[in-house]
């Protein structure tokens, strides 16, 4: 692995102990309000590192084919395949190249690629295409795989990496995808328990199974819980319940369950036009600037909104072209932050959201407009629906947060691995997703 590779890791886990030290930067932390103090002995997964993002490439989506929002997630063997998609905010068409990784539970990278891929190492992107008649130029690009150059011999946690062609350290984006073998049913309960100091109740997962082999030690299985594909904040079990044997249960401790946090809020920028959420529309400059409706600290989340799963949403919602893909146009989205008392803030607000993978950015920290009483910040941001939320540091904000009503509709997936011997690795038994109402 490159000197490159290993850099960029070093400087995100610099930047992630220092955020969540003071911003923090995951769905479940300060900025949704959330009591974090039975965080701390939460059996939270830390190792899903990726490399940064190229700040030319926008609206990268990542899905089993078919859905914009489901989970990438395929079966080994079945035919399924992964839609990647993206653009590239200019001109300069090009081939590029798609790398692949397997992880363990732990998102720990490992074995060789001839242990885990069953022809070739890696495939160029071949399918591209300009952008038709926009105001901004871009290049789209769509991928999917398997294919018959790149397909999977062993279940587990992987990652893809788009690159220049044929230049493994020269990086555009990672993400993540998972490979299962769907091996067995699973038996899936999520009950509803009351901790204290939380407003409202939290959610307490537990799987129940019947192991495929009776090979494998009990203790070589292990279970991690993730909601709505924030996979950096997957819950992981190793606490297993043999009471109900010949079958094998998992689930989290109470105080480690998941609390139910205020609603992202939803903009719908199907249409580049006043209505819904948008204010007002600039059509004169290039590209387009679009005024969102100021957001309130004393009511976080937008009420009624479609569930997108954390996604980012185009084929499926813009309507007003005939191919999304290469028609539809980006605006420079103004969005405002207004906090409690229109009083600034003690440290940081941040905006962030399934346009950028939900991570902390530092060029999406808000400016504070001392005449207006508000923060303010833009995005760019192609026509489609999103989900996004705010990020701080000052007490008074989390305290806003906590008391205002939680999303209820929540997608819980449930990921069951088997310590491998033989492959020195984890396997992807099965995984299930459950949608709560």
């Amino acid at each position: 692995m490159s000197k490159r590779v290993h850099m960029f890791r070093a400087i995100l886990g610099l930047v992630a102990a220092v955020t969540m030290s003071s911003c923090a930067s995951t769905e479940e932390g300060v900025a949704n309000g959330e009591d974090r103090r039975s965080e701390k002995k939460a059996p939270v997964v830390e190792g899903l590192f990726l490399a940064p993002t190229d700040k030319e490439v926008h609206t990268i989506q990542v899905y089993r084919t078919g859905n914009e929002t489901s989970t990438p997630l395929i079966r080994l063997g079945s035919g399924e395949t992964i839609t990647v998609s993206f653009d590239i905010l200019n001109s300069n068409s090009r081939p590029l190249t798609a790398y692949f990784y397997h992880a363990n539970r732990d998102w720990k990278r490992d074995l060789t690629p001839a242990e885990y891929l069953t022809t070739f190492q890696r495939e160029d992107l071949l399918d591209y295409s300009i952008s038709r008649v926009t105001d901004i130029a871009y290049t789209h690009y769509t991928y999917r795989f398997p294919t018959q150059g790149i397909d999977f011999r062993i279940s587990g946690n992987y990652i893809v990496r788009i690159t220049e062609q044929g230049m493994e350290d020269e990086v555009l984006f990672e993400r993540p995808f998972f490979v299962s073998e769907q091996a067995m049913a699973l038996n899936i309960r999520l009950d509803n328990v009351l901790i204290a100091g939380r407003g409202y109740t939290s959610i307490q997962p537990t799987v129940q199974f019947t192991p495929p082999t009776t090979h494998a030690n009990a203790f070589d299985y292990g279970v991690c819980f993730v909601r709505n594909d924030r996979y950096q904040m997957a819950r992981c079990s190793a606490r297993t319940a043999l009471a109900v044997l010949p079958d094998i249960a998992f689930y989290l401790e109470p105080e480690d369950s998941f609390q139910l946090t205020p609603a992202s809020y939803f903009l719908d920028l199907s249409e580049i036009r006043v209505g819904g959420r948008i204010e007002s529309t600039d059509l004169s400059i290039q590209p387009p600037v679009v005024a969102v409706a100021p957001d309130y600290a004393r009511f976080p989340g937008t009420g009624l909104a479609p569930f997108l799963n954390g996604q980012t949403v185009v084929d499926a919602v813009v309507r007003n072209v005939v191919d999304p893909e290469v028609s539809a146009e980006y605006a420079k989205v103004f969005f405002r932050f207004v906090p409690l008392g229109e009083v600034r803030a003690s440290g940081r607000v941040v905006l962030t959201g399934s346009f950028n993978n939900w991570v902390f950015d530092e060029e999406n920290i808000m400016d504070w407009n001392v005449e207006e009483g508000w923060y303010e910040g833009d995005v760019l941001l192609k026509q489609g629906h999103y989900e996004y939320h705010y990020l701080f540091d000052d007490p008074r904000l989390q305290e806003a947060a906590t008391g205002a009503p939680p999303q209820f509709r929540n997608l819980y997936t449930t990921f069951v691995y088997l310590a491998d011997v033989l492959l020195q690795s984890d396997r992807l038994l099965s995984a299930t997703g459950i949608l709560t109402q």
